[in-house]
């Protein structure tokens, strides 16, 4: 495990290091969509090496019919929208795309200078990723210490004691991270009852139809399940069926052969007399 937890120090100090564009770092001149793509996905690539793209054609279209980025002007996308599309794509993983509409919704509270809000959220979302990063680097610099510690002293056990440390941080991180999801989402719901007091409960429309949804796979799952196991038994009743008349067509011929090769008996006491003769 000693080169995979090198990579995750490695991962770490990237993210240490990372930092957007400011917003005059943007492109001055509108893209058009392969080069919005191409763009924002080189920004990214640092924080999702494993992933190829955070960003598609597919994505772009949906946000604009969500009205969460203007429509482009003869195909082309400007900075505004440029650093709209930055913003959630590093948010899309935590936050509905309902509730981002929501925070968009309420940048004219902060500003209406959208050079502004992009500066005051990239500033935000750098040093929050810096400084878990920097939690987290400890955590696993300590786990490296104890590995190479257990190395030395050759503890047959220290690849396993460095995978569970490294599968208890993870963990924890994952519980950190469902918690602040939870507040986050409570305080947003909060905030759409005072924000829009007429508007349905949007989350909990979506998780209806999820649910509805998973209910309906359930079904179709278990549908699926039974008809396996329905045609594997009668498969299986078949076979036995064959089995068992192969064996019976078998029986009278083994015996018959035994009947052929069987030594004459006497009729009164039952034993073998000699081939070809009979008792007077």
């Amino acid at each position: 495990m000693a080169d995979e937890v090198k990579q995750i120090q490695k991962y770490l100090n990237d993210l240490v290091d990372f930092s957007l564009p400011q917003y005059k770092e943007l492109p001055s001149v509108e893209l058009y969509m392969e080069q919005i793509l191409k763009y924002i996905n080189g920004i990214l690539a640092t924080l999702s090496p494993q992933q190829e793209k955070q960003l598609t054609s597919f994505m772009v279209n949906n946000y604009v019919k969500a009205k969460m980025i203007a429509e482009p002007v003869k195909k082309k996308y400007n900075q505004e929208q440029i650093g709209y599309l930055i913003a959630i794509c590093l948010m899309k993983s935590t936050i509905a795309m309902s509730d981002m509409s929501l925070l968009i919704e309420l940048d004219k509270g902060i500003s209406r200078d959208k050079k502004r809000i992009y500066e005051f959220w990239c500033k935000m979302e750098t040093s929050v990723l810096s400084n878990s990063a920097k939690r987290a680097k400890v955590k696993i610099d300590d786990i490296e210490s104890r590995y190479e510690k257990e190395i030395a002293e050759k503890n047959p056990n220290a690849e396993d004691n460095v995978t569970d440390a490294l599968g208890l941080l993870a963990l924890r991180l994952s519980i950190q991270a469902t918690a602040d999801k939870l507040l986050s989402d409570y305080i947003l719901q909060m905030i759409r009852r005072r924000v829009h007091p007429d508007e349905k409960d949007v989350n909990s429309v979506i998780s209806s139809k999820t649910a509805k949804h998973e209910e309906q796979l359930g079904e179709k799952e278990a549908a699926i399940i039974s008809d396996t196991i329905g045609k594997r038994r009668k498969t299986e009743q078949k076979a036995e069926k064959q089995e068992a008349k192969a064996k019976k067509e078998a029986t009278p011929v083994a015996n018959s052969k035994n009947s052929k090769g069987a030594q004459p008996k006497d009729n009164k006491t039952g034993k073998p007399t000699a081939k070809g003769k009979t008792k007077k």
